[in-house]
C-alpha cells in the first residue's frame, strides 16, 4: 500500500500549493483596491516578494510530483500488499460475520460428505498420488473443511448444498479460518460474489481484478508506487496493478461464492471459463447449489482438480444444541436452568407423532430456518410453544410461512437499535416492495427503477418541475434581480411567472413526444418524423397564439423587437421548453434513465484530460471574475459565467479523482469519447438542421399569413394625427410615426459599432453595465422595407425593444403593413435563419452528451451506493461541461451575428437548463422524484437508500451488485403476499358500512 500513501502525500502538498496561490491572488487583489482600484505596488521589494512566492510553489510542485529515483524491491511490496489485503479482509468479514451474529457463539455445525463422484473431477487429477483425509466424526464441520481445503492437493473444493443449507455462512467462517491460519506472505483468501460476474463478456481473470480495485482501491496502484486507474489491468511497459501482481505471483485464493446466482444459460460459459482461466497452481473454492452444478457438469465438464463435497441436512442433536446455547435462560423445575426452547425440543425429542410436531422437526433439519427460528423467538414477545399447535402449524409449510412472517418485526424490533425504524413501519416498506418485485416478476431490487412506480402523469410533469427547480434555485438571485432586465428581459413578475410555467409545461410536453422510453429502445427514422411533426405544430400554435394575443409578429421576425405581456412570455417559454427537449432527444437522452459511468474509468490518461478541461473551466472562470480580484466592479453577466465556470471545474475535477464503476463499454478511451462527439457533433447539426429550418419555417409562413390577414383591414392613416402622434409615408414607401411629445427612452449600448437598444421608462436593460443612457425627447417609430427602428432625436436609429406598446393599436397595424409586402425577407429568411442557430446550438449539445453519456456496468459494480456515487458525480460534471460549453457557443453566436438585442439573451438563458434540466433525466435525479413520491405516499421512508443499507445489515436483503436482494426468494414471495393481505384487509376496514333497514 505504499504507493496509495505516497500518492496521498503528494496530493497533501499539492493542495497546499494551491492554496498559496488563491492566497497570493487574493494578497494582489487587496493591493489593487488600494486606491480606487488603481493597482499600487510598493516597489521592487514587493515584485521581489511575489515572484520568490511564485518560484517557491513552483519548486515545491516539481518536488511533489517526482517520483523517487530507487524503485522500491516488488517482491517485498507484493508481501507486504498481501499483508495488509489480508487484514483488510479480515476486518471486512469478520464484520459481515458478527452481522449474522455466527460468533455468537459459533455457527451452526452442518455436517458434510463426500459428493457424487460424477461431479467432481478424476481423483488423479485432484489427489496427484497424495491422499485426501475422510471427514472425522467430533471434527467441526466448518474447521474440517479449512483443513480439507488445504490438505487437498490440488488445493481445489466444490462445496455443494440445497436452499438454504449454508452455503454462503460456510464461505464466510472458512474465509476467516483461513486468515487465521494465515502465514506472512502466504495466498489470501478473498470471497468473490459470482452473482456480479457476467462471464459471457468478461473473462474471469479481468473480473477479478476489477473487483479486488473496486473492493480494495488501493490495489490500483502500480508496483513502482504510482496510481494505475485502469482497474487492475497492465498498462505500458511493466507497469502493473497491485492486484494483477498478487494474481501473478498466487498471492490470491479465489473464494467464489453463489455459482448457482449465475443465469442458468450462462452456467456452461461459466465452467469452461474457471477451467481456461485459473492457473494450474491457483487455489480456488467455489460454492453452488446441487442443482445448478449437476446441470453445470452435464452441459459443459468438471472443474478441474477439484474435489466436490455436499452439505447434509442439519441432525436434530445439533440444531437441539444450537437453539439452547443462543436462547434466554429460565428457572425451570428445581430451579434448573433451561431455556424456551427446552419443553419444545424435549417434546419433539421424546414424542414427535403430531402433525405439529412432524414438520417442526422438518423445519430444524434446515439451516436458514433454525437461525430464523433463533432470531424470531430471541426476545421475551413470543414463546416458541406455539410452534408445537397443531391446528396452526401442522405443515412443514405454515411454520415457514410464520417464520418468514415474524422475521422482519424480530430484526427491526430491537430498542437497542437504530430507533429511526420502526418494525411495523419496516414491514410495511419491505412488504410493498416485495409487492413490487413480485408484480414485475423480478428478483432483484435496482434503485433506479424506483422511477417506474411513479405515476405516469408524474413521470412526465416530475422532471420538467425538477430541472425547473434547480434551474430557479442557481439563478434565483439573478431573476429576482433581473425582473426588468439584467440578464433575462422581463418587464415585471407576472411575466416571469409566465415564462417559468409555459417552460414547465413545453418540456414537459416536449418529454413526453420527443424522448424514447430508455435507451435501448431506439426509433430512427419515426424519431425523425416525431421530432418534425411535433416542432412544426408547436411553432404554428405559439405563433398563432403569440398573434393573437396582441404580439407584433405582424412587423417579421426580428430579434429585439418583442411585446411585452404574461401571454406572449407564456408562449415564447413554452417553445423554449420544446426546443430544450428536442436538444436532450436529438442527444440520445432518454426518459427513464440508466446509472451513468465516469467515461474515463478504465483510462489512466482519460483522467487527465479530464483534470486539464477542469483546469481551462477554472481559467476561464478566473478570466471572467480578473476584474474583481484587482478590485473592480462585476457585472451580471459575468458573476453568472464565472460562477457556472468554477462549479463546472470543481465538479470535473472531484469526477477525475474517482475511479468510480466500471463501465458497460469496453474501455473509454480519449479516441473513443472523441469520436462519439464527432458522431454525435455532425447528427445533431443535421437533425437539429432540419427540424430547426421546418420549425422557424412554419413560423415564418404562419406569421406572414397572420400579419397579412391583420393588416388587409388597416385604415389608410397617412398624413393624419392620432392624439400626438403623426403619420407619414414617402413614395419609396418608408413609414414613419412621430411623436409630438417627449417620452423618455433608454438606450443601451452592447458593444462599439452595433445599433444600441431602445427601452422604454422604467426597464432595466441587460446591458446597462457596458453603456446606457436615458433621455427625454420625441420619438420616431420608422419601417423601411418591413425592417422596424425607432429613431431618437430624428437621427439615432434604434433597435425598439417593447417599445411598440407606446404607439395606438391602429398605428401598429398600419405600420405593419409594410412588413407584410415582404414576407421572404422578413418571414421566412429570419425563420430559416432561426433554424440554422438552433443547429448551431443543438449540434455541440448533443455531441458532448454523446461523448459523455456512458452507461455503467451494473453486473460488476460493487454495491448500489457506488453506482449511486458514480451516476452523481458523472451527471453533475457532464451538465456542468454542457452548460458552460453552450454558453460559450452562444455568446460566440451572438458576438458574430452582432444581435445581442436577442441571442445574448438566448445564451443566458439557454446554458443553465441545458445543464440542470439534464440532471432531472438522470438516474440520480429521477430517483429524487421517486424518494419524494414514495415518501409522501407512506411506501418509503424518506431516507430510502439509508433504510435498505440498514435492512442488508440487518439479514433482510442482501447485495448482488448494484441491486439488492431478498435474502431468500421465499422471503419475498411470504412478504408480496402477507402485504398483499394486510392491504385487502386494511381496505375492508376502510370501507364504509351501509345500514340495513
Amino acid at each position: 500500500m505504499r504507493g496509495w500513501h505516497i500518492w496521498t502525500r503528494r496530493r497533501l502538498w499539492a493542495g497546499v500549493a494551491c492554496t498559496t496561490l488563491v492566497v497570493l491572488a487574493l494578497t494582489l487583489r487587496r493591493v489593487g483596491a488600494g486606491n480606487g482600484g488603481q493597482v499600487q505596488y510598493d516597489g521592487p521589494a514587493f515584485v521581489v516578494s511575489v515572484v520568490g512566492v511564485l518560484v517557491s510553489v513552483a519548486a515545491l510542485l516539481v518536488d511533489i510530483l517526482r517520483r523517487p529515483d530507487t524503485p522500491p524491491d516488488p517482491g517485498a511490496v507484493l508481501r507486504q500488499t498481501a499483508d495488509a489485503l489480508a487484514d483488510a479482509v479480515r476486518i471486512q468479514w469478520a464484520q459481515e460475520a458478527r452481522l449474522r451474529r455466527l460468533q455468537d457463539p459459533e455457527p451452526l455445525n452442518v455436517r458434510w460428505r463426500w459428493a457424487d463422484r460424477l461431479l467432481a473431477d478424476d481423483t488423479r487429477n485432484i489427489r496427484r498420488g497424495r491422499p485426501v483425509p475422510e471427514q472425522r466424526p467430533d471434527d467441526n464441520c466448518l474447521a474440517s473443511i479449512a483443513t480439507a481445503f488445504e490438505e487437498v492437493p490440488s488445493r481445489r473444493m466444490v462445496v455443494l448444498g440445497s436452499p438454504g443449507s449454508g452455503k454462503s455462512v460456510l464461505a464466510v467462517c472458512c474465509t476467516l479460518d483461513l486468515l487465521r491460519r494465515r502465514t506472512h506472505g502466504t495466498p489470501v483468501p478473498v470471497i468473490f460474489p459470482l452473482a456480479a460476474w457476467d462471464p459471457g463478456t468478461t473473462p474471469l481473470r479481468t473480473w477479478l481484478l476489477e473487483r479486488l480495485v473496486t473492493e480494495y482501491r488501493p490495489l490500483a496502484a502500480t508496483t513502482d508506487g504510482t496510481s494505475l486507474a485502469g482497474a487492475g489491468t497492465s498498462s505500458a511497459g511493466a507497469r502493473t496493478s497491485l492486484a494483477g501482481a498478487l494474481l501473478d505471483a498466487g498471492l490470491i485464493t479465489p473464494v467464489l461464492d453463489g455459482f448457482d446466482e449465475l443465469p442458468p444459460a450462462l452456467y456452461g460459459t461459466a465452467m469452461r471459463g474457471l477451467n481456461a482461466e485459473l492457473d494450474d497452481g491457483m487455489p480456488v473454492l467455489v460454492t453452488a447449489r446441487t442443482t445448478a452444478w449437476r446441470t453445470a457438469v452435464e452441459c459443459s465438464d468438471v472443474l478441474t482438480g477439484a474435489e466436490v463435497l455436499e452439505l447434509l441436512p442439519l441432525e436434530f442433536t445439533e440444531a437441539k444444541s444450537y437453539l439452547e446455547r443462543t436462547a434466554r435462560p429460565t428457572r425451570g423445575p428445581r430451579d434448573r436452568r433451561t431455556t424456551v426452547w427446552t419443553p419444545v425440543l424435549d417434546t419433539l425429542q421424546e414424542d414427535a407423532h403430531t402433525p405439529a410436531a412432524g414438520a417442526l422437526l422438518h423445519i430444524l433439519t434446515n439451516p436458514l430456518m433454525v437461525t430464523l427460528a433463533r432470531t424470531v423467538y430471541g426476545d421475551a414477545s413470543r414463546d416458541p410453544q406455539e410452534l408445537l399447535d397443531d391446528p396452526r402449524f401442522a405443515t412443514t409449510a405454515g411454520i415457514e410461512e410464520h417464520l418468514l412472517d415474524a422475521f422482519v418485526p424480530a430484526v427491526f424490533g430491537d430498542t437497542g437499535a437504530d430507533s429511526r425504524w420502526r418494525a411495523a413501519d419496516a414491514g410495511r416498506w419491505l412488504a410493498w416492495l416485495a409487492r413490487e418485485l413480485e408484480r414485475r416478476g423480478a428478483k432483484r431490487l435496482a434503485w433506479w427503477e424506483l422511477y417506474l412506480c411513479v405515476p405516469r402523469a408524474l413521470r412526465f410533469a416530475a422532471p420538467a418541475l425538477l430541472a425547473q427547480t434547480l434551474t430557479f434555485a442557481l439563478a434565483a438571485p439573478i431573476l429576482l434581480s433581473s425582473v426588468g432586465g439584467d440578464v433575462f428581459v422581463f418587464d415585471d413578475k407576472p411575466s416571469l411567472a409566465a415564462n417559468l410555467v409555459g417552460n414547465l409545461v413545453g418540456f414537459a410536453g416536449g418529454l413526453a413526444l420527443l424522448l424514447p422510453v430508455s435507451v435501448a429502445r431506439r426509433e430512427g427514422r419515426t424519431a425523425l418524423r416525431r421530432q418534425l411533426a411535433v416542432c412544426m405544430a408547436t411553432a404554428a400554435a405559439a405563433t398563432l397564439g403569440y398573434g393573437l394575443s396582441g404580439g407584433s409578429v405582424q412587423f417579421g421576425l426580428q430579434f429585439g423587437t418583442v411585446t411585452a405581456g404574461w401571454v406572449a412570455e407564456l408562449f415564447g417559454g413554452a417553445v423554449f421548453g420544446v426546443l430544450i427537449a428536442l436538444y436532450f432527444g436529438v442527444a440520445g437522452l432518454a426518459r427513464h434513465a440508466v446509472p451513468l459511468g465516469l467515461p474515463w474509468a478504465g483510462s489512466p490518461t482519460g483522467r487527465l484530460a479530464a483534470r486539464a478541461g477542469s483546469g481551462l473551466f477554472a481559467l476561464a472562470g478566473l478570466v471572467m471574475v480578473g476584474p474583481w480580484l484587482f478590485g473592480h466592479g462585476l457585472g451580471t453577466w459575468p458573476t453568472v459565467a464565472g460562477t457556472l465556470c468554477f462549479a463546472a471545474a470543481l465538479c470535473l475535477w472531484a469526477a477525475a479523482g474517482r475511479q468510480g464503476v466500471r463501465t458497460g463499454v469496453a474501455h473509454a478511451s480519449e479516441g473513443r469519447i472523441a469520436r462519439r462527439f464527432m458522431t454525435g457533433l455532425l447528427h445533431g447539426w443535421a437533425v437539429c438542421l432540419l427540424v430547426g429550418v421546418a420549425a422557424g419555417g412554419t413560423v415564418g409562413a404562419v406569421a406572414c399569413v397572420f400579419s397579412a390577414v391583420e393588416t388587409s383591414r388597416a385604415p389608410d392613416l397617412d398624413g393624419r394625427r392620432l392624439g400626438t402622434w403623426t403619420h407619414r409615408e414617402t413614395p419609396d414607401g418608408v413609414r414613419t410615426v412621430t411623436s409630438s411629445t417627449e417620452i423618455t427612452v433608454i438606450l443601451a449600448y452592447p458593444q462599439a459599432g452595433v445599433r444600441p437598444m431602445a427601452y422604454p421608462h422604467g426597464s432595466r436593460p441587460p446591458d446597462c453595465d457596458r453603456r446606457c443612457e436615458s433621455s427625454k425627447t420625441p420619438v420616431t417609430f420608422r419601417v423601411a422595407q418591413g425592417d422596424l427602428r425607432i429613431l431618437v432625436d430624428g437621427a439615432r436609429a434604434a433597435n425598439a425593444v417593447n417599445m411598440l406598446p407606446e404607439l395606438p393599436e391602429q398605428s401598429r397595424t398600419w405600420l405593419a403593413q409594410s412588413a407584410a409586402r415582404h414576407p421572404l425577407d422578413r418571414f421566412l429568411l429570419p425563420g430559416a435563419m432561426g433554424g440554422v442557430l438552433i443547429a448551431l446550438i443543438g449540434g455541440p449539445a448533443s455531441g458532448l452528451y454523446r461523448a459523455l453519456s456512458t452507461p455503467s456496468d451494473l453486473i460488476r459494480a460493487a454495491n448500489p451506493h457506488a453506482t449511486l456515487r458514480t451516476d452523481r458525480m458523472a451527471s453533475l460534471s457532464r451538465s456542468g461541461v454542457v452548460a458552460v460549453m453552450t454558453g460559450g457557443v452562444c455568446s460566440v453566436l451572438a458576438w458574430v451575428f452582432a444581435a445581442r438585442g436577442g441571442l445574448d439573451h438566448v445564451a443566458a438563458q439557454m446554458w443553465v437548463p441545458m445543464g440542470t434540466a439534464a440532471l432531472a433525466l438522470t438516474a440520480w435525479g429521477q430517483l429524487a422524484v421517486a424518494r419524494i413520491w414514495l415518501a409522501l405516499t407512506g411506501r418509503l421512508p424518506w431516507r430510502l437508500m439509508t433504510f435498505l443499507d440498514e435492512a442488508h445489515r440487518r439479514g433482510v436483503l442482501r447485495q448482488s451488485g448494484a441491486h439488492y436482494e431478498f435474502r431468500h426468494l421465499r422471503m419475498q414471495q411470504r412478504l408480496a403476499a402477507s402485504g398483499a393481505q394486510a392491504t385487502q384487509e386494511d381496505s375492508r376496514t376502510s370501507a364504509p358500512t351501509v345500514p340495513t333497514a
